[in-house]
Order: structure tokens, then C-alpha cells, then sequence
């Protein structure tokens, strides 16, 4: 066994020795020939290194452009195709007319009974005889407007606005119903400008006086206060206006204005033809009206201040006949018209209360009948203007509102002449003192477009200047109208 371990181990001993390398002997290492080594290649000078970089930027800058201009125009395609996507999207929008046309109005039937006779008859203006009694019915004062604008003007807002009716009676004629003629309410045109929360205005034609705000009371008979303390006309003539916003649910506006200086006597003239000279026109002055207006809501309440003021004179140097009347002819110089007022309305959802008051002189022309010229009497056939007739008035609303679309109303108003002015030594002698109205009116509208109302008025004229002396009378009216607006 033994014998057998070390043969063993002398034969594995003879493997590792023939594994481990052998040197090489010095004789074959000199017998070996020598390997030839590579010739480095030459490096490139400087200026053509140089070259080289700027023929690379060139490529790298071309390269560069050739990508934009196809990620431009990659980006334009995108845009137009969604563009094109959301004009196929979108609704085609109609092209604004070049002129548009609204038609407006209302078709109405008035109708009242008097238990005593008031001059103008349905207008009430003041009691004329206490015991004398009128009932009618009318639909003259249906009315008809239209409204032009231009939607293409840009820049500018243009419109115009044309309105008539039929309250006014054809001479001479016993069928003044049947046969009436047109009154013109409205002929104008407007143009503003507006710069942010700034609008300039331009307005000429015929239209609301700008000395009277156009505040009412509500009434039914279409004088709408005239003799009883409200003042309004609708004259020729030009104005400018500014309008400022402000705080954000207010405004302010400033107007001026030259109107026609026309009187009471030109306005109420029957004819249609008349040589007569009215005392405004020759005067060759326009009547000089200013406005100062604020709108604006706070709490739930809509507020409207205005205080406006005219200027204006009368020339009776050669001499005026009054209402087309050639019975009397008045003669002197020339006498101012003057008047200021300030108006207010509080509008709440649920009530409201308005009212205006004005103090002034020869104020006809305005509706004001108690009394405009102070005269003295030269003959049968000739009066002497020597002064002008001072007065005040007012009139105060409260409405109630306790459902959608109806109206309860209850006002008072005055017309106050100064009896006791002169004019030098001559004594005014206005028609009358006072005259006073108290009013109850209620007004329902449904469906948006017809109205029912029905107003009480009480009429107290005092002092009234008559054949038999200065008399006080009193008349009651009940109206009644129905109103379809369109």
C-alpha cells in the first residue's frame, strides 16, 4: 500500500514540472529579427484646422435653419387646421346689416268721465265751469315710432329715432275723432362716442326739452301734469352731452343745448299756415337749456337726480298775436323766460317715490297756464307787455309695487302764479291763484305687453279769473284706458 501512495505521488510531481513555461534562451532571442514600427501621420496646421471649423458651423448652421423652418411651418399647418376645425365647429356668424330698423308703439283706448268741465277735456288742466259735466272716449293717442341704427358703424353708435301720434284735431272740422291730424313727438338723430367709461353725445332734431327731466308722474291723461305742477316739452333743438361712469353702477351727465324760442303761444298755435311772428323767433335768440343728471343703484335701490335750468327771451317790439287770435295785439320789448327745477326717484322692487319742483318765469311754453306775460290794457284791440309772469309748482309720488306688473300710485301737486307781483306799476293778474290736483291711479300689466289702468283725480283750481270775478272751483275725473304695446 504504501508502495502504491508514492507512485502516486512522483507521478502527479512529473505533471506539474512538465506544465511550468520555459524561458527562451539567449542564443534564440539574438536569432529573432527586429519588428518595424508605423510613421505617425503629419498634424493638420492651424489655418486649416480653422477652415475646417468654419465649414462645420456653415453645415451645423444650415442644418439649423433648415430645422425652424420646418418646425415653423409644421406649427403654422397645426394652427390652421385648428382653426379650420373650430370655424367647422363654431356657428356661422351672420354679417351685420348696414341699416336695421325697430319698429315700437302702442295702440291705446282713453276714456273719462268729468263731473265738471276742464279745459283741454281729457288733458284736466285746470276747472273751467264746476257745473258742467263731460264723459268720452278716445284712441287718438295710439301711438307709432321707429328707432334707425346703423350695427356696421364700429367706432361710433349712430341711430335715429322717428315718433308720432294723433293727438291733435283737424280745423275746422266737426269729425276732430275721426279725421285727426299727425303730431310729430319725435324726429332726431344721435351719435355718440365712448373712450372706456367716457361717452360723448351729439343729438339734433326734435325731442324732450333738456331743461325738463324726464320724470313723471302717473297719470293717464296725456298732459301728464301740464297745469298742475309738471313741466315737460318736446322742442327743435341741438345738444351735447358727457357722461362719465363711475363706481361701478353710477354715472354722471352734463348736457347743454340750444333750442328753438318758441312760446307758449307757437306751441299750442291751430293753424298750419301762419303768417303771425312768434315773440321767441324774433328775438333771434335760442333759448339757452342746461342739464345735470345722476343715475346709479346702491342696496337695491335705483336712484335718478337731475336739476336742469333755461334761459331764453320774447321780443314784442312790433308787435305778436297770441294763439293765432287777431282780436288782440300785444306790443312792447323784450321779457326773459327763466326757469330752474331739480328732480328725484328712489325705485325699490317693491315701491318708489318721485317727484319734481320748479320755480321760473313765463313758463307757457312749458305747460304752465296760470299765467306767463304781466300786460296792461292800451285799448280794446292792443295789450302792453311789460313783465313776465313768476311762478313755482311741484308735485311728489309714492307707488307701491305688491305684485309682478302692478302698479298703486298716490300723488299730489301744485301750480303756484304769484299773485302779488308787479311789474313797475303794473299788477300781475295771473288766470288763477292755485291750482292743485290729488291723484289715485293703479296700472296691472300682463303678458308683457297689455296694460289696464284706472286713475281718480281731483282737481281744486283757486281764485280762477273770470267775467263775474275771481272764483274757487273744484272737479273730480275717473279714467280709464287699455294699452297694447309692440
Amino acid at each position: 500500500m504504501r508502495t502504491l501512495l508514492l507512485c502516486i505521488l512522483l507521478s502527479v510531481a512529473s505533471s506539474l514540472y512538465a506544465q511550468e513555461p520555459q524561458e527562451p534562451s539567449t542564443t534564440d532571442t539574438a536569432a529573432t529579427p527586429a519588428v518595424e514600427q508605423p510613421t505617425a501621420p503629419a498634424q493638420p496646421t492651424v489655418d486649416e484646422r480653422l477652415a475646417s471649423l468654419e465649414e462645420k458651423q456653415k453645415l451645423l448652421a444650415e442644418e439649423n435653419r433648415k430645422l425652424t423652418e420646418e418646425i415653423a411651418a409644421q406649427k403654422a399647418a397645426q394652427e390652421t387646421a385648428a382653426k379650420e376645425a373650430a370655424a367647422k365647429a363654431e356657428p356661422k356668424k351672420e354679417e351685420k346689416k348696414l341699416v336695421e330698423f325697430t319698429p315700437y308703439g302702442f295702440i291705446e283706448l282713453l276714456g273719462w268721465a268729468n263731473d265738471a268741465l276742464f279745459v283741454g277735456n281729457d288733458l284736466t288742466l285746470y276747472v273751467s265751469d264746476e257745473d258742467r259735466s263731460t264723459t268720452g272716449v278716445t284712441a287718438k293717442g295710439s301711438r307709432l315710432g321707429a328707432k334707425v341704427t346703423f350695427p356696421r358703424l364700429e367706432e361710433v353708435v349712430l341711430s335715429a329715432t322717428m315718433e308720432i301720434d294723433f293727438v291733435a284735431n283737424m280745423a275746422d272740422t266737426g269729425f276732430a275723432e275721426s279725421y285727426p291730424m299727425i303730431r310729430m313727438r319725435h324726429a332726431f338723430l344721435e351719435l355718440t362716442k365712448t373712450w372706456g367709461d367716457s361717452t360723448l353725445g351729439f343729438k339734433a332734431g326734435q325731442t324732450w326739452a333738456t331743461a325738463t327731466p324726464t320724470i313723471w308722474p302717473a297719470l293717464i291723461n296725456p298732459a301728464v301734469g301740464w297745469g298742475i305742477g309738471n313741466t315737460w316739452q318736446r322742442m327743435p333743438l341741438v345738444e351735447f352731452s358727457f357722461t362719465q361712469k363711475f363706481a361701478g353702477t353710477f354715472s354722471f351727465t352734463a348736457q347743454v343745448a340750444a333750442a328753438r324760442a318758441m312760446t307758449g303761444a307757437s306751441a299750442n298755435r291751430n293753424g298750419f299756415l301762419e303768417v303771425n311772428i312768434d315773440a321767441g323767433d324774433a328775438s333771434h335768440i335760442p333759448q339757452i337749456q342746461s342739464q345735470l343728471s345722476l343715475k346709479g343703484s346702491f342696496s337695491g335701490i335705483d336712484l335718478t337726480f337731475a336739476a336742469a335750468g333755461v334761459w331764453g327771451r320774447e321780443n314784442y317790439k312790433s308787435g305778436v298775436y297770441l294763439n293765432n287770435k287777431k282780436d288782440v295785439k300785444y306790443i312792447g320789448g323784450m321779457v326773459d323766460v327763466g326757469m330752474v327745477t331739480g328732480a328725484l326717484k328712489l325705485s325699490h322692487e317693491y315701491a318708489e317715490i318721485a317727484g319734481k319742483f320748479w320755480w321760473g318765469q313765463n313758463l307757457d311754453v312749458f305747460g304752465v297756464f296760470g299765467g306767463s306775460l304781466i300786460t296792461e290794457t292800451v285799448d280794446a284791440t292792443t295789450k302792453r307787455v311789460v313783465g313776465s309772469q313768476r311762478a313755482l309748482g311741484w308735485w311728489a309720488q309714492l307707488t307701491m309695487k305688491p305684485l309682478k306688473g302692478l302698479n298703486l300710485n298716490v300723488g299730489y301737486s301744485s301750480e303756484d302764479p304769484e299773485e302779488g307781483q308787479k311789474a313797475g306799476s303794473v299788477k300781475a293778474t295771473p288766470l288763477y291763484f292755485e291750482n292743485a290736483s290729488l291723484w289715485v291711479s293703479a296700472f296691472y300689466t300682463f303678458f308683457d305687453r297689455m296694460t289696464i289702468g284706472f286713475q281718480w283725480s281731483q282737481v281744486q283750481t283757486k281764485e280762477l279769473n273770470t267775467a263775474a270775478g275771481r272764483i274757487s272751483q273744484t272737479g273730480n275725473s275717473i279714467m280709464g284706458n287699455v294699452k297694447l304695446a309692440f
